[in-house]
């Protein structure tokens, strides 16, 4: 005999009420115990090389449905390279975050598994199906962990998914968002396809992360609401991470550097696709505008130490000419001035080349005045300034020189 949760009292309005809740919620999370589990024959592979598997449930014009053990992805017509369809020949396609809610919820009853003896499994999976019909969601996810926990001899792997669906639903209900996260962390165990195991083990990320149902503006209540909240979210998390990237990226002056930071940063914006078919497609230019700024502030704050530095080069010039440990001291300020300054300039002449090679030209073309602008103080600042007497050790006797003489580091 298994234990039972306690039925709510109330009446015969309180328990029509119960039942018309199951409508919504049952149907949708806890009955897919009465469907079969998507056969994984179906597949979607876009222009980027991503590959979508699972079961094409809708296509039109615009977008392809397809359906898998992490839920629906929606894959727009004009991203899709091929698909391949059980049974057919491959079929090329024509070229065409909200922050968790700081809520006072009450703390969420919790599920207790109930130890499920495996000769009577059965009897289990119809108590557990009645319990969901009845709204009952502790007793059914007690069940379920129950049964989850049986060996994959007792309960088979269709049953096995089957059930993890319907305990997410269960979790939902009782607003247990820790419990629905590892619920869906367990069903990605089952998953056969790695980008299905993936989009599932993101959706229990962002459930884990945020600690609560109330996200997208609504209580998700069902396991397909977490797919859908989710996956923007986890899309968005890439872009974050591209373009943090991006933005710390070293050694952008050498031009080999700056093309590795770029194909390492749109390959982590491509895992946003993983989530959201086409999503990389869209943002490129945010996370390579991530590496132009990059440079730019790196060309300001070098304009900037050398307006702070040179003065002090400028005065100490002499002095460095007539001894070696004066020249040494005055070595280790000019070296690093020249060196950024130099850096500083390659990488702001490489930008057009860079731009034109990632086809997005905007990315100089507006911002010109700027590049011609820190270009032309970087050059000055190759120069003591207009006016400053060279003396002794320049070459010009002392006095001053009609001639600009550039800032070169002391020989001895």
């Amino acid at each position: 005999m298994y234990p039972t949760a306690s039925v709510p009292h109330g009446g015969r309005k309180a328990r029509a009420k119960r039942l018309r809740s199951f409508s919504l919620a049952a149907i949708a999370g806890g009955l897919l115990f009465a469907l079969a589990a998507p056969a994984l024959a179906d597949r979607v592979i876009t222009k980027t090389g991503e590959t979508y598997t699972g079961t094409i449930i809708e296509e039109n014009e615009k977008e392809v449905v397809l359906k898998s053990i992490s839920g629906k992805t929606t894959i727009p017509r004009d991203i899709i390279e091929t698909i391949e369809k059980a049974g057919a020949e491959p079929t090329p396609t024509p070229g065409t975050d909200d922050k968790p809610e700081a809520a006072d919820e009450p703390v969420p009853p919790k599920i207790e598994p109930i130890e499920v003896d495996p000769a009577k499994a059965d009897d289990a999976l119809k108590l557990a199906r009645s319990a969901l019909v009845a709204g009952n969601w502790l007793k059914a996810g007690g069940l379920l962990e129950g049964l989850l926990g049986l060996d994959q001899n007792t309960f088979k792997y269709d049953d096995r998914v089957r059930a993890t669906g319907a305990l997410i639903t269960c979790y939902l209900q009782i607003k247990d968002a820790m419990g629905a996260s590892k619920a869906i962390a367990r069903r990605a165990q089952l998953a056969q396809d790695v980008n299905d195991k993936r989009r599932l083990l993101g959706a229990a990320e962002v459930l884990r992360n945020r600690r609560s149902v109330q996200m997208g503006g609504k209580t998700l209540s069902r396991f397909e609401e977490v797919l859908e909240v989710a996956m923007p979210v986890k899309a968005g998390d890439c872009l974050e991470e591209a373009k943090k990237y991006a933005k710390e990226a070293k050694r952008l002056n050498e031009r080999a550097q700056l093309e590795k930071a770029a194909d390492q940063a749109l390959k982590m914006l491509g895992e946003a696709n993983i989530f959201q078919p086409g999503y990389s497609g869209q943002h490129e230019q945010e996370v390579l505008a991530e590496l132009v700024n990059n440079i730019f502030e790196a060309a300001r704050a070098t304009v900037a130490h050398c307006e702070k530095v040179r003065p002090e080069l400028t005065r100490t010039r002499l002095q460095s000419a007539v001894s070696k440990p004066a020249a040494i001291q005055w070595n280790a300020v000019a070296k690093p001035y020249l060196d950024n300054r130099a850096m500083t300039e390659q990488a702001l002449k490489h930008l057009k080349l860079f731009t034109l090679k990632y086809k997005v030209p905007d990315l100089y073309t507006n911002n010109d005045a700027e590049i011609t602008h820190l270009l032309a103080e970087l050059d000055e600042y190759q120069y003591y300034p207009k006016g400053t007497s060279y003396g002794y050790g320049y070459g010009y006797g002392y006095g001053y020189s009609t001639q600009r003489m550039k800032i070169q580091l002391r020989r001895f």
